[in-house]
């Protein structure tokens, strides 16, 4: 049934601060409950099939990953763009044949990537499976994943950009918890045979589910063979290569981070690295996937706005920060208890790295906001630029940090690495699409970075006894919590009603 018509209602017009809260909350918790999914899934995983099931598992699902990149020509980031903005100012016969469009050519690139798997799989073949070139048959099945998954990202990136964010975290929290359902039985029942087949039924099953939502908004309608069609989709593409080449540079950094790491220390020393990479900058980085489902959508609605477009950023910053800081705080007081919990005590040595890592995660909270502003005008050049020379003055950071401070080092290069992302993005945006920093949202960001300095200043530089730490770290968290709950009170309806209930 076609609900186009119905597209416009109080839920996807709401655009308030509560909505965006509500859906940054929403999308947060959807993308914890994929963690610890995936925790459960990697310890049973590694329980029925062992150290060489999990190594093939990694190596399938780098093959498909590198077929998505590959063929997938930006088209998701771009559709997502292209009917955000139809949603605001178009009809409905306009977006159905956006759609058209988009589907059209997400299965061309889908078919794109089963003739690159088909050429490269006996290279793959060969050196994936100790120079094995007979394997090339199992390879070339990963490209049924690879087009599922393509597939699966076109149809949810029409629904974020028709503003469908109640959809889209039921689908996600739906193929969260059906993956693992998903996988385990076929690994125990299969063994090693499973690992391919549980991943092509996951690739399947996110498919089903995307199309089972989508297709009741937008009947499926492709013209593979229209020149018409080939012709209206191609500013998706000639847009979206520049996304593709700087995750190809964003790929390639921790490359070299690696080799920079192993040139002068071992591999136990990559090792703990890598744990504080993941505690601080790769959990936070699946937190911050959420603005994706819901803000870079109603940020491309409005991109042609420049009032419109300056509030959504600011009411973003205001809401990251206001949900994010407490928490960071907390984390920095309990950072080893947190370290012994996930990992063992040897690993103890990364809490410098990831305290002083905290301030990465505030940064982005601030920089993201207005970075996914250069997305939604669609300056995909300019993108490209500025991804570029962010990850090449990372590397040098990194390069020089860890080298004089060593893990600690790592954490100051990620931090100093961020803080120049919310400069560098305050400066384009400002002189390019008159950005201009609220003045409540500035001072509230920076209540709550000197409370976060305060907790990292007393809690790992001075080093306090236990009282002192837990006391000047509790105050800076009473008092972050205190300056987001005055935000809360002065701009969500919501928490004002909870507030005037609670009076009665």
């Amino acid at each position: 049934m076609d609900e186009l018509k119905n597209l416009h209602n109080a839920e996807t017009n709401d655009v308030s601060y509560d909505h965006v809260l509500k859906y940054t909350s929403i999308f947060g918790g959807v993308q914890g409950l994929k963690m610890l999914v995936s925790v459960v899934r990697e310890k049973l995983t590694a329980l029925i099939l062992g150290g060489w099931g999990m190594g093939l598992i990694s190596a399938y699902s780098a093959v498909s990953e590198f077929l998505n990149r590959a063929s997938n020509m930006g088209i998701p980031l771009n559709a997502t763009r292209r009917t955000g903005e139809l949603f605001e100012v178009g009809t409905e016969k306009e977006i159905a044949h956006q759609v058209m469009v988009i589907r059209t050519w997400v299965l061309w690139s889908a078919l794109l990537s089963i003739l690159i798997c088909l050429f490269f799989s006996p290279i793959i073949s060969y050196f994936f499976f100790e120079h094995d070139w007979h394997r090339w048959p199992v390879v070339m099945l990963t490209s049924l994943v690879a087009v599922s998954n393509i597939i699966a990202e076109g149809e949810c990136a029409i629904l974020k950009g028709l503003r469908q964010v109640r959809k889209v975290a039921l689908i996600e929290t739906i193929l969260a918890l059906s993956t693992l359902f998903c996988t385990i039985p076929m690994y125990y029942l299969l063994g090693i045979r499973g690992v391919i087949v549980g991943l092509i039924a996951c690739g399947f099953l996110s498919a089903v589910v995307h199309f089972f939502f989508s297709l009741r908004l937008v009947s499926y309608k492709v013209r593979p063979l229209s020149q018409k069609t080939f012709c209206e989709g191609l500013p998706l593409i000639k847009v979206g290569i520049p996304y593709v080449l700087a995750g190809v540079a964003n790929s390639f950094l921790p490359m070299v981070i690696v080799a920079i790491i192993l040139a002068s220390h071992s591999e136990a020393e990559l090792g703990h690295y890598s744990a504080g990479w993941k505690l601080m900058i790769g959990y936070s980085g699946l937190v911050f996937l959420a603005l994706e489902s819901d803000y870079f959508p109603r940020l491309s609605s409005v991109n042609n706005d420049r009032l419109r477009m300056n509030e959504t950023i600011n009411q973003q910053i205001d809401v990251c920060t206001l949900l994010i800081s407490p928490l960071l705080i907390l984390l920095v007081l309990f950072m080893p208890l947190v370290i012994q919990l996930l990992y063992k005590d040897e690993f103890l040595v990364v809490t410098g790295m990831a305290t002083i890592s905290v301030f990465y995660t505030f940064f982005r909270c601030m920089a993201l906001p207005m970075g996914y502003s250069v997305l939604a005008k669609g300056h995909s050049i300019v993108y490209l630029v500025l991804e570029v020379c962010d990850d090449v003055l990372l590397g040098l950071l990194i390069w020089w940090c860890y080298n004089s401070f060593g893990l600690v080092g790592a954490g100051i290069a990620f931090s100093a690495g961020a803080l120049y992302d919310l400069v560098i993005y305050f400066i384009y945006c400002h002189f390019r699409y008159g950005f201009v920093f609220r003045r409540s949202t500035l001072l509230f960001c920076i209540g709550q970075f000197i409370c976060l300095l305060v907790a990292v200043e007393y809690c790992f530089v001075v080093s306090p006894s236990p009282e002192e730490k837990y006391t000047v770290g509790g105050i800076a968290f009473v008092v972050a919590s205190a300056l987001s709950f005055y935000q809360l009170l002065h701009r969500s309806n919501c928490a004002k009603c909870i507030i005037r209930k609670f009076k009665k």
